[in-house]
């Protein structure tokens, strides 16, 4: 049986419940049905073939080895894909100013009626 690949949803969701340290959080947070996350979690963990929350006794699911490994990387993988969002909207910033300097006018925008 091909379980597939994992999904940007699923390591969201994963990383949710890595963060809020449960299940109901991570689905209120998200605005789904503990369901599907408690579903996106399974389905994450087959496909990967290793178990990423230990769900023994009432505290609340914790990440096993893997799952901290995982979360590590994904929090990561995170910073960086938000750090060069920042990088490429200051970048557009400066080119916009140097280009109302030089040209007196914002050239991105429509023209005014005059």
């Amino acid at each position: 049986m091909d379980v597939g690949s994992p999904t940007v949803d699923q390591l969201r969701i994963f990383l949710a419940v890595a963060e809020q340290g449960s299940f109901s959080r991570a689905a209120s947070k998200q605005g789904r049905a503990v369901s599907v996350i408690s579903y996106g979690v399974a389905a994450l963990e087959a496909q990967l073939s290793v178990s990423l929350f230990q769900r023994e006794g009432s505290r609340g699911p914790r990440l096993t080895v893997a799952g901290r490994a995982l979360a590590v990387s994904l929090k990561e993988l995170r910073s960086s894909a938000g750090e060069s969002t920042e990088t490429v909207a200051a970048r557009v910033a400066a080119a916009r100013a140097v280009q109302l300097d030089r040209f007196g006018s914002d050239r991105s925008t429509p023209n005014n009626a005059a």
